[in-house]
């Protein structure tokens, strides 16, 4: 059994140096084999998963919402000309699919976190098949995006009603969100003036030259300073992360090579320790039993349902059904944020633990499974129609 501090430490980071080189070669996402790397690690090597991890796996989880909120360029799909389809598509999901899993017996959130939306996955897939700038790159990258926005939006109302209800505590929390993304907004702005009036001095910051990366430093700062934000408003403090991402993508809408640094430090530090974390919560005594197995094979199959909603706006969005299946099957892979939902719901007292372990499986069988689907679908699809 590893019980040593640095022993630990060299094994986590080991395993998520490996992973990608295993993720690249198996054709699955890291995030998948992350988890279950966590799973194997704190179920067999070792015992208790100590604080410093906890805190790691807290870390991580807060930088990965803020990346999501980055990746969000609401100004370019407002321009795109199809942003009315964007929004119709996940909010039409959000608003069905709790109403159906309600009806299989299921909770009303367990309908939430499997039709949540995320780019996660999608955008290193369209990448792999160099597919990220084509027009049905650029659909599903637009339906995904506004889906997690709006995904991040309803998973924000639900936490003021939890601890409020239809109060009017309620209606000053949310203004008081509002009110402090302004804030953020317009303090951000400041220093995008400021910037501007010393542009040698963003130079040095935003680019690769600046040996002690200020700037890098500065925007981790900016999502823990979203996080406290939220957790001062009342609001869950991964909620803050992904507002502080969003604000500053909205703000700094040039990044270039400062992106890139960014995203090393978030994808190959930070969010490896939370998806590492996720397997290590999960119970595997779960996996034992046929009620958890059996709700997450229903609620991977929810996933998928809750995309064919995509096919009211076929002729609307001019694709085929071939391509229609394809953009529902690449959609059906939201692994960080329906974890993130999962784990959201059980820390708000939404889901039992049972459901959360199911919600994880279901999560990593739709990672892997729908992608997979996705380029078989895509390579006999006809071109789209005109």
């Amino acid at each position: 059994m590893m019980e040593q501090p640095f022993v630990i430490m060299f094994a986590l980071v080991t395993g998520a140096a490996v992973i990608p080189f295993a993720a690249r070669r198996l054709s699955i996402p890291s995030a998948v084999l992350e988890i279950i790397f966590g799973i194997l690690l704190f179920h067999t090597l070792v015992p208790q998963k100590p604080e410093w991890f906890l805190l790691l796996k807290e870390i991580g989880f807060l930088y990965l919402m803020f990346i999501a909120g980055m990746e969000l360029d609401i100004g370019r799909l407002v321009r795109g000309g199809r942003f009315l389809w964007y929004v119709l598509i996940p909010l039409l999901s959000l608003i069905l699919t709790p109403v159906i899993m309600v009806y299989l017996g299921y909770p009303f959130f367990a309908g939430i976190a499997v039709s949540v939306l995320s780019a996660g996955i999608i955008i290193p897939v369209l990448k792999e098949d160099d597919l990220l700038h084509s027009d049905l790159g650029m659909d599903i990258v637009g339906i995904a995006l506004t889906g997690e926005l709006l995904s991040i939006t309803v998973l924000t109302g639900i936490d003021i009603y939890h601890q409020h209800g239809l109060t009017i505590m309620a209606v000053l929390q949310g203004l008081k969100m509002l009110l402090l993304t302004v804030l953020a907004a317009l303090f951000l702005k400041v220093l995008y003036v400021l910037a501007w009036w010393n542009p040698a001095r963003v130079e040095k910051v935003m680019e690769s030259d600046d040996p002690v990366e200020e700037g890098v430093r500065a925007v981790i700062a900016v999502a823990f300073a979203g996080a406290l934000i939220a957790s001062i408003a009342g609001v869950e403090p991964i909620l803050g992360s992904f507002i502080a991402g969003l604000v500053f993508s909205a703000v700094f809408k040039s990044k270039g090579l400062f992106e890139q640094k960014i995203n090393a430090v978030g994808f190959g530090f930070f969010t490896p320790f939370f998806f590492i974390g996720v397997g290590a919560d999960l119970d595997i005594r779960m996996l034992t039993s046929f009620l958890t197995v059996r709700d997450a094979l229903i609620l991977t199959v929810m996933v998928f349902v809750s995309n064919l909603v995509l096919f009211l706006f076929v002729r609307s969005m001019k694709l085929g059904v071939r391509q229609s299946l394809a953009v529902s099957l690449l959609l059906s892979a939201p692994l960080s944020l329906m974890v993130v939902s999962g784990t959201l719901g059980e820390k708000m007292g939404l889901l039992s633990h049972a459901m959360t372990g199911s919600l994880i499986l279901a999560a990593i069988t739709s990672g892997v499974l729908y992608p997979f689907l996705f380029r078989l679908v895509r390579k006999s699809a006809p071109p789209p129609l005109l």
